[in-house]
């Protein structure tokens, strides 16, 4: 065992950036949680969203006005673990990107004796933008492409999800919160590799930051559950949240909206174009992005990949088609419609009948239950050890052998 407070005893503190492959690492390392404790990594959480709670539990945030009661306490349940891990730790959400830097230092700090070192995953502006409107469309936002970006570029505080672009976005900010206090060499930049790239290339960039093989987990035994959508798809949760998003408390749109109808259900027939940046807009999002990269550059931070994979590739590549909702074609947008009506119509045929099925065996129990109280009491224990011994093996057995032994005397 390694003594705590030693050199070896380290933990990477993952802390975005949201969109940038965030989940599926999330993903492999929980799915492989066991394997790499026995390598010597420790992903502390029992639960898959243990990490969302602790990040929302440090920086004490609501969304949209609902608290977590269930994440109080989380970021010191999963710290002290770390603390007591004599290895390698890795702790990882994307929701640690909007943390003050007060948050930042006590979130260090409370991992003490551990070395820590903050990793960020980045990925260039021309895919976060889209990407970002529609995890807000998925949240909630009914502003269409243009109106959103035009938001965001000025720098619009009246929603609390475009004050969260910029604090979760804004990479060089992000670690400047994060990291002022630690020496460079403990900040680790990963690029995301551009479309089209083998999709193991991020994770093994992932795996050489925090000390581990590749290979030492499988990757194909993951299933990747963030899907993203098409512009057709996010239009049609766009009209639902101008229509109807305010009936919906936060916690029911989380569950019903983004869970059922995004990720269930049109997350499954997606069929048109990925949002993309408009090319009218690529020019100003460039400028953004050569400025943060040459910050990054500059900054001596461990860099694991390119920075050039942070800049748009060419015009042609990064803004082949148009996210703007006024330019989705309609008849996209009622096709998806009416798959999702249907696709909702037949969960709701088997809830249904599921609920048909339970309500049937429940009023068998009760006809059961008002037979039984009929019978004498020595033919209604008989009658009840009988129906016990139909479900219950071991039960069944020994009414078997009482039943034999009978016949014989």
């Amino acid at each position: 065992m390694i003594p705590p407070g030693t050199a070896e005893q380290r933990v990477f503190l993952h802390v975005g950036a949201p969109k940038t492959g965030t989940t599926f690492v999330q993903t492999v390392l929980y799915h492989h949680r066991d394997a790499l404790r026995g390598l010597g990594l420790l992903y502390p959480a029992d639960e898959y969203d243990d990490h969302f709670f602790a990040a929302v539990d440090l920086q004490d945030l609501d969304f949209s006005g609902e608290r977590r009661p269930e994440a109080q306490g989380r970021w010191e349940q999963v710290a002290a673990q770390v603390r007591a891990w004599p290895g390698t730790s890795v702790i990882s959400h994307d929701v640690l990107a909007g943390a003050t830097p007060e948050q930042a230092r006590l979130a260090i700090e409370s991992l003490a004796p551990a070395q820590v070192h903050i990793v960020c995953t980045a990925r260039d502006l021309v895919h976060q933008l889209p990407s970002h409107w529609q995890e807000d469309v998925k949240h909630g936002q009914a502003a269409d492409f243009d109106t959103w970006y035009a938001s965001i570029m000025r720098r619009d505080d009246s929603e609390w999800q475009f004050r969260w672009f910029w604090r979760a976005e804004d990479i060089p900010d992000m670690l400047h919160r994060w990291a002022s206090k630690l020496p460079p060499e403990q900040v680790h930049v990963i690029t995301v590799p551009r479309p089209g790239a083998p999709v193991d290339v991020l994770w093994r960039r992932f795996a050489g930051v925090i000390g581990i093989r590749a290979d030492s987990v499988d990757l194909h035994a993951v299933h990747h559950q963030n899907k993203g959508l098409g512009v057709a798809e996010v239009e049609l949760i766009r009209r639902v949240n101008a229509a109807h998003a305010h009936i919906w408390s936060p916690r029911r749109y989380e569950r019903d909206v983004k869970g059922v109808l995004a990720h269930e259900v049109l997350a499954e027939v997606t069929h048109t174009p990925r949002p993309r940046l408009p090319a009218r807009l690529l020019d100003e999002v460039a400028d953004l992005a050569r400025g943060w990269a040459k910050d990054l550059e500059e900054s001596g931070y461990d860099i694991v990949g390119d920075l050039g994979e942070l800049l748009p590739a060419t015009r042609s590549a990064a803004a082949s088609s148009d996210v703007s909702s006024d330019e989705v074609d309609p008849e996209d947008v009622n096709e998806v419609a009416a798959t999702a009506v249907f696709a909702l119509l037949a969960r709701l045929a088997e809830c249904r009948a599921a609920q048909q099925a339970e309500a049937d065996r429940l009023a068998a129990a009760h006809a059961i239950i008002d037979e039984h109280r009929g019978l004498p009491p020595v033919e209604r224990v008989k009658r009840t050890v009988v129906e016990i011994g139909r479900s219950n093996r071991a039960v069944g057995a020994a009414l078997g052998v009482y039943r034999r032994l009978r016949r014989r005397t």
